[in-house]
Order: C-alpha cells, then structure tokens, then sequence
C-alpha cells in the first residue's frame, strides 16, 4: 500500500493571497518508518530540545514568532526550512511528491480545497495506475492508496464526503480505482510524514505566491514524472498556456504528444 500524506498551504479566505496549495508526499509502506528516522534524526541534529516535542511547520518557522524558533535569525530559520527540503530530496526513490497551485480568483467561487483535493486524488491514484500496469496487470503485485491529512485543516467531514463521491461516482476524469478507503485525519504534530507535506506545500505556495524558487529548486525533482512527463505537480491558473513554470511546461508537452 502507498499512503498519500496531504496538506494545504496559503488560506482560502485571506483576499491578499493569490495561491491555495494542496500538496504532499506519497510513500510505500515499508518505508514509512525509515522516512520518519531521516527527519526525527536531522531534528535531533538541531538541538533545540527534545526531538518529539518539536514540529517542523514551515510558516511557523519562518515566523519565528514560537518556541523553540522565536530567538533564532531569520536567515538561520530559513536555512532550516532548506535543510529539511534537503531530506525530502535525498529520501527513498520511491517516495514521490504531489502538489496543486490553485489560482483562487480564477477558480471562484468554486471551493479550492475541494478543486485540489479532486485533482490530487487522481494523480495519485494514476500512479498507482502506472505500477499496476507496469506489474503487466497482475493482481499479486497490485498496490492501493490511502490519503492521510492534517485534522486541524478542518476539512475532515468535507472531505471524506467528497471522496465517497468520488468511489461511487468517479472524478471528472473518471473512476478512481486504486483507493482503499476515504481519507483518515491524524494531528500533525503527532506524524512527522504530514510535517514533510507541510513543508513541501509552503515551498510551493512560495514558488507561486512570490516567484521565490529556493525551495521549490529544492524538492523539484522529486515531483512523480514518468516519461519526462510532470504528474505529480499541476498548476491551475487562467494564463496556463502562456506560463512557463514546470507544470504548466510539462502539460503543454503533454499535450503536443497526445494530439
């Protein structure tokens, strides 16, 4: 089974923010536990106190506002958060990263929750699609997905209605096949996996907010492709033909294969 671990970053309702993103990291079940000792360790290199008492949540570091990150400069803060993308880069090659940049504006009033979470939904269970079918469709060696999310979001019961309604009824792109069950909402403070998912869709929702690339450039290989094809990543914005980030490229290549 692969877990898809998911989490927003930039808020739906601020009227100053351009960008909603839902994003995270899928990772096998074996290797769950190895991913959680590659970031429980790189906290412990820290030394800011113990370990499983400290939570890697990259608005909050950037802030510096709580403990243990108030006192720290903002350049060594910020340093953090690039050293912590470092260990989602060199993780296990099977551990690939998902994200949805929703453009609020173009998108309303359609909730972008909802949009992100419709479309992060099929692109991981289409990679579950490509392993059954590079297995030459065979059921022995058939993988299913379940998503995991921050409870504090409080989309819970939202949600896990709509992914019922994607079981039964299928997504815009059809049936999702690969799902073992409706979405399960864990606090993030208790899963250091969600914590990697914040991280991811901060350095995103910086990517796309405020054309800062730093820790985007960080992550970005690590985004699931196949083929030179960008799946895991997708942005949906009103000028997406004309826009030359990795997403929007690789969609537009895409597109010029399939016609």
């Amino acid at each position: 089974m692969y877990l898809l671990y998911v989490d927003g970053s930039g808020s739906v309702k601020n009227p100053n923010e351009t960008y909603f993103i839902l994003g995270g990291i899928s990772v096998y079940e074996r290797q769950i536990f190895h991913l959680i000792k590659q970031v429980d360790e790189y906290v412990e290199s820290l030394k800011l106190g113990p370990a499983e008492e400290i939570e890697l949540h990259a608005s909050v570091i950037a802030r510096g506002s709580q403990r243990p990150w108030k006192g720290i400069p903002r350049k060594s803060r910020l340093q953090i958060i690039e050293d912590a993308l470092e260990v989602v880069r060199t993780t296990h090659k099977t551990n690939k990263l998902f994200a949805v940049a929703v453009h609020k504006a173009h998108y309303s009033p359609n909730d972008p929750v909802e949009h992100s979470f419709e479309e992060i939904c099929n692109r991981f269970d289409r990679q579950l699609g490509r392993f059954y079918k590079r297995s030459g469709y065979s059921s022995a060696e058939a993988q299913r997905g379940l998503v995991v999310m921050d409870k504090s979001d409080n989309y819970e019961s939202a949600l896990q209605s709509l992914a019922r309604t994607f079981r039964i009824h299928g997504t815009r792109w059809g049936s999702l096949r690969n799902m073992a069950e409706v979405p399960m909402f864990v606090d993030s403070q208790a899963s250091r996996i969600l914590q990697i998912a914040d991280l991811t869709t901060w350095a995103v929702w910086r990517r796309y907010e405020y054309q800062d690339t730093r820790y985007f450039d960080k992550i970005i290989s690590r985004f699931d492709s196949e083929g030179g094809v960008l799946h895991g990543l997708v942005h949906l914005s009103p000028d997406y033909e004309n826009c030359v980030c990795p997403a929007c490229l690789s969609r537009s290549i895409r597109n010029s294969v399939t016609h």
